[in-house]
């Protein structure tokens, strides 16, 4: 399941800084705030990545997870947004969020069954 936490926050990462770059070049409005939040996305899942380390101290793991849980949570709310009738779709809304809520569930699967296996040992 690491690799599988892995692989999407290495995912995550590609999309948040394209999203990024994005935002610089298009200019809509708020363009600013939305590339800063695209950014420490991608900062926050590159932390994440690096908390997947089987040599990882606790306080990271569990930083991750918490962090992992929120992202999934903000991409159930995207997608939601994002299928209201009164909405602009975006398809790259869904698969964005999609990865969010994958990185949350593999987030909460990995860290978890790790953090009980250090407790029994």
């Amino acid at each position: 399941m690491r690799l599988a936490f892995r692989s999407i926050a290495l995912f995550n990462i590609a999309t948040s800084l394209w999203l990024t770059v994005m935002f610089l070049i298009l200019r809509h409005a708020n363009f600013g705030p939305r590339a800063a939040v695209a950014m420490g996305i991608a900062v926050f899942c590159g932390c994440a990545f690096y908390a997947s380390r089987p040599t990882a101290p606790p306080w990271m793991r569990a930083a991750a997870m918490s962090g992992s849980l929120m992202l999934g949570a903000a991409g159930v709310l995207a997608i939601y947004q994002d299928l209201q009738p009164n909405a602009s779709f975006e398809g790259f809304v869904l698969i964005i969020g999609t990865a969010w809520i994958a990185q949350a569930t593999t987030a909460l699967v990995t860290f978890a069954a790790r953090s009980t296996d250090r407790v029994h040992t």
